[in-house]
């Protein structure tokens, strides 16, 4: 009789001392390069958008739109990249980390349908998008500025 509330009780000290670390962790789990950086909400408004500009591949170079939707919070991006020159559009999903207030590093697959079409690795700064979109033929150097409102 003695032994289940000593029982009960050493199990309730334990899962109490415990709440403040389940919570700790259940409460945000998102991880920044730079931990010193605190995100604000704002920020995803400032880095989604519609990015237009070129992507070079040799001495050619064909129109590019991106829609970007980013959620700082939770380091992800998606949106759809399409090419001007041919129309074709492929949906892009990834993730994105922040480096400072306003700027960040972009790492998306491209998909067409069902199929990986490429990848595209950006960095994000003063409303200007420059990376490299590789395709499994090719690969593109990007250089796209953030359209205003």
């Amino acid at each position: 009789m003695f032994k289940l509330p000593v029982l009960a009780a050493s199990l309730m000290l334990v899962f109490t001392s415990c709440s403040a670390l389940f919570n700790g962790l259940t409460n945000d789990l998102t991880l920044h390069p730079n931990p010193r950086i605190s995100a604000p909400v704002g920020v995803s408004d400032i880095i989604s958008g519609t990015y237009t500009g070129d992507g070079t591949v040799l001495f050619v170079k064909t129109g590019y739109r991106l829609v970007l939707n980013v959620n700082v919070q939770s380091n992800r991006a998606d949106g759809v990249l399409t090419n001007l020159g041919n129309g074709k559009s492929y949906a892009l999903t990834g993730k994105y980390l922040p480096v400072s207030a306003a700027s960040g590093s972009l790492d998306a697959e491209l998909w067409e349908g069902a199929h990986k079409a490429g990848t595209l690795t950006a960095r994000i700064a003063e409303n200007q998008l420059t990376g490299t979109l590789a395709t499994p033929l090719f690969a593109y150097t990007m250089a796209l500025a953030r359209q205003e409102k």
